[in-house]
């Protein structure tokens, strides 16, 4: 399963998308188990100035990931302090988006930095393309 971070979908969506938004739609058009979170949903609905009918109607085809309870907020919040604690600057929605990934077995395909950085102190996959 793989979690399709907003940088990607921005990237996906763009004019003139770069190599993550090709791979992205590579990915749809071969039918990879594509998933998604609500923070994520909720990023890329925010940025949304056209008609947003085609855009939800792709996004509704992935799978949903979402936080189990307290223990991901817990996990969320513990990958902060650690990041932090290593010198780390990183998102309290990353480190939610990360958290939630960790519990699904799922590797992160993102252009976000942040990920990278939570990566090195977890066992956070990155997806590589």
């Amino acid at each position: 399963m793989i979690l399709i971070d907003s940088s990607v979908w921005v990237d996906f969506f763009s004019s003139s998308p770069g190599r993550a938004g090709a791979e992205l739609h590579r990915m749809i058009e071969e039918s990879e188990p594509l998933a998604l979170t609500g923070v994520v949903v909720s990023e890329i609905c925010q940025c949304l100035t056209r008609d947003s009918g085609p855009i939800e109607r792709l996004l509704v085809l992935c799978d949903m990931l979402e936080p189990r309870g307290f223990e991901t907020y817990r996990n969320a919040a513990a990958i902060y302090r650690t990041s932090r604690a290593r010198g780390y600057s990183v998102t309290t929605i990353d480190t939610l988006i990360a958290a939630v990934a960790l519990e699904n077995r799922a590797s992160v395909f993102t252009l976000d930095q942040d990920f990278s950085r939570i990566a090195r102190i977890t066992r956070l996959a990155l997806y590589q393309f």
